[in-house]
């Protein structure tokens, strides 16, 4: 009984690439363009737009709430550094003004 080696034979679970990649599409990634007119394809591009949007996974009333507050936190913090810096240099920029005269 002859075995054939690992590296000649082919899982049976793997495909080819030519398999895998179904039907064609533009160069920038999305579908070819379709040259619908009007009103088809403002009803196209509705459906798409709604099928999208249902993929959406929207935030609760206590996750928004959340991010409000740690958005609201960085913004206070970061106030307070900018704030603290500008007395800094003011300071510096006070003491070099009167340095001078």
């Amino acid at each position: 009984m002859a075995r054939t080696s690992r590296r000649n034979r082919q899982p049976a679970q793997q495909r080819s690439i030519a398999q895998m990649a179904g039907r064609p599409k533009s160069q920038s990634g999305g579908e070819p363009v379709n040259r619908q007119r009007g009103f088809r394809r403002l009803a196209a591009s509705a459906g798409e737009v709604r099928g999208e949007l249902a993929k959406v996974d929207f935030p609760n009333r206590a996750q928004t709430m959340q991010a409000t507050l740690v958005v609201l936190g960085t913004c206070l913090v970061v106030g307070f550094y900018l704030y603290g810096l500008d007395q800094v240099f003011a300071s510096l920029a006070t003491r070099l003004i009167n340095w001078q005269t």
